[in-house]
């Protein structure tokens, strides 16, 4: 479905009514584009800003859109903002193909090849990869869903290799996977998918591969639960590690816009690391039916005026663990959410959802209500 100045429109009120609730600025304007500036809360040195397009109409709105969805996920996490950086990208797909492009950099690609176990190594856990994200994207684990993904796996092709050390690339079609609904939720489209599967990558590599910091981190846990299960986990795992490669570069286009993610020297340090994080996911990951939980209310926003993409946040003992619970809200939840936020009473959510040690997302709501 071709991007309209309405589809533009309504993603850019999106983002600036998370950006106000937030507490970002609107300061100058200048050629139809206005400037935010971040509050200091963030600790973001210097005098940081993202720019709106105030009328978004135009492919360069569109490219602006998706700048600041990018940054809004690097300074939020995947958890809070990732969504934004998704749906940026269909908006940007133009009913073009999307390309994931991997460079293997190693000893034994220097002449344009790769060893054969190498590339059946890739190939194998990319195709996984792809059918476990649009399962992961599409939810409910149903037989059509299944099929669905299938599908979407299929119709993604292997293209010509490029000369630089040995360059790979797949391209996944436009296509729509699941259909909006009267409820405000838009398309599921392919580039989606995709966004969301690179996040996950582009989160290995940084959070994992390069840094050295707890898995218990609580952006570490938020991020986890929004970006992959445990399936989906496995093969991007073994993308990175089976092809037994000293580095690996990741690209992913989708219409003009790039985005690029290493994971830097693999040495077997690294490796064990993400292996590692993979077995903590593994053990720590775990689904929660007939949930029912009742918590202080910690954040709460709005990502669509006249959808129902509302976030809520809560704190909670749950069985004598201090836990963190996310979700999203309708719009009459999200008032019931908002009365009580003002009165700061408490409130009780039941529902299905799955847990990662300190932290809850809850997928799906049966209940909601104040005490």
């Amino acid at each position: 479905m071709k991007t309209t100045s309405a589809d533009l429109s309504q993603f850019a009120d999106r983002l600036r009514t998370f950006l106000i609730e937030d507490g970002w600025l609107q300061g100058r304007q200048a050629r139809g584009v206005s400037f935010f500036y971040a509050p200091e809360k963030l600790g973001i040195q210097g005098k940081y800003s993202v720019a709106l397009p105030d009328h978004p109409t135009t492919t360069s709105s569109g490219a602006l859109l998706y700048e600041v969805a990018n940054s809004l996920a690097d300074i939020y996490g995947y958890g809070s903002a990732g969504e934004f950086l998704d749906r940026a990208a269909a908006l940007n797909d133009d009913e073009r193909p999307a390309h994931i492009i991997t460079r293997f950099i190693d000893s034994s690609t220097q002449s344009g090849a790769i060893p054969l176990t190498a590339l059946t190594a890739y190939i194998d856990n990319m195709v996984a990869g792809l059918y476990r994200s649009a399962r992961f994207k599409l939810g409910e684990d149903t037989k059509e869903n299944k099929l669905i993904a299938q599908r979407f796996a299929k119709e993604c092709l292997f293209l010509q290799t490029e000369q630089g050390s040995f360059v790979a690339k797949v391209e996944v079609p436009h296509l729509v996977l699941k259909q909006g609904d009267l409820f405000g939720r838009h398309p599921l489209v392919s580039a989606e998918v995709c966004s969301s599967m690179f996040s996950a990558l582009e989160f290995l590599n940084e959070n994992i591969l390069h840094s050295d910091d707890s898995f218990d981190e609580q952006r570490t846990l938020e991020d986890s639960l929004a970006l992959f299960d445990v399936e989906l986990l496995e093969s991007l795992t073994k993308a990175l590690i089976e092809p037994d490669m000293s580095s690996i570069e990741f690209s992913f286009k989708v219409g003009a816009q790039t985005r690029s993610s290493s994971t830097g020297l693999l040495s077997e340090e690294r490796k064990a690391r993400l292996k590692d994080f993979f077995d903590f996911v593994r053990l720590q990951l775990r689904g929660e039916n007939n949930l029912d939980v009742t918590g202080k209310i910690v954040e709460l926003r709005s990502r669509d005026p006249e959808g129902s993409k509302n976030y809520i946040r809560v704190v909670s003992d749950y069985h004598g663990d201090r836990v963190f619970i996310s979700a999203t809200l309708t719009n009459d939840q999200y008032q019931i959410a908002l009365d009580a936020h003002r009165a700061k009473r408490n409130v009780r959510l039941r529902g299905s959802g799955t847990r990662l040690k300190t932290q809850i997302r809850l997928s799906e709501i049966t209940n909601f209500s104040t005490i």
